[in-house]
């Protein structure tokens, strides 16, 4: 019929793929990493390091091999850990193909975390420090063994409060007595102490540095 267009037939497509569900700003979803390779991906590790300061570092040899129990992995390239939350690594124990396993704390807890690997910092102690006669002892209280400057005393201070320990503490670089008293109780555990702080006392028992595992077995 004059005037009316042929009916014609559109070239079949192949069937297409479902498309991926869309997340906001119309981006497909990222996939969570499960590890991190030192070889090829960018990243930044934070770990604790002396004095209970944190750093930053950008190969893992540069890790202090007492720090590596737990380090901050940050991947470089917009892939985010979950909101709240820090993706952490064992740098101690890479898989078989080098590779580290990466898993998740919250964020606020992180420092606490990687101080409590049984970090310490060492003190300056005081000149001719000689161990008292007779040795103090222990006491029903738990005894914080610190510096003034010491962030991995603060942190295990910090622990102790929120666990709802009562506790004292004692300076060795300021109080004699204290240094003194601690040495002897030291050797007489038969672990000598060097000036490491914190060393935290729990009835008998002398932990040294922040050991937050052995902390929950004796608290």
């Amino acid at each position: 019929m004059a005037g009316l267009a042929p009916w014609g037939c559109e070239d079949e497509k192949p069937p297409q793929p479902p498309s991926k569900p869309a997340v906001a700003g119309g981006e497909a979803p990222q996939e969570t990493p499960t590890a991190f390779d030192p070889k090829t991906d960018a990243f930044v590790l934070t770990f604790a390091g002396d004095k209970g300061k944190f750093a930053d570092a950008s190969q893992v040899d540069k890790v202090p091999e007492d720090s590596r129990g737990m380090v901050r992995v940050k991947l470089l390239g917009g892939v985010e850990a979950p909101a709240g939350k820090v993706w952490v690594a064992n740098l101690r124990s890479p898989d078989p193909e080098g590779q580290f396993v990466l898993s998740t704390v919250a964020r606020d807890d992180f420092e606490e975390l990687a101080l409590g690997q049984g970090l310490s910092s060492t003190a300056v102690l005081p000149e001719g420090l000689e161990p008292p006669e007779q040795v103090a002892p222990p006491s029903g209280t738990v005894v914080v063994y610190k510096t003034s400057w010491c962030g991995v005393c603060k942190k295990v201070e910090s622990y102790l409060k929120k666990k709802g320990v009562d506790y004292e503490t004692k300076d060795v670089e300021k109080d004699r007595t204290a240094a003194a008293d601690l040495k002897a109780k030291a050797a007489a555990s038969g672990k000598p102490w060097k000036g490491s702080v914190p060393v935290v006392e729990v009835g008998e028992t002398l932990i040294v540095g922040f050991d937050r595992a052995k902390l929950e077995k004796l608290l």
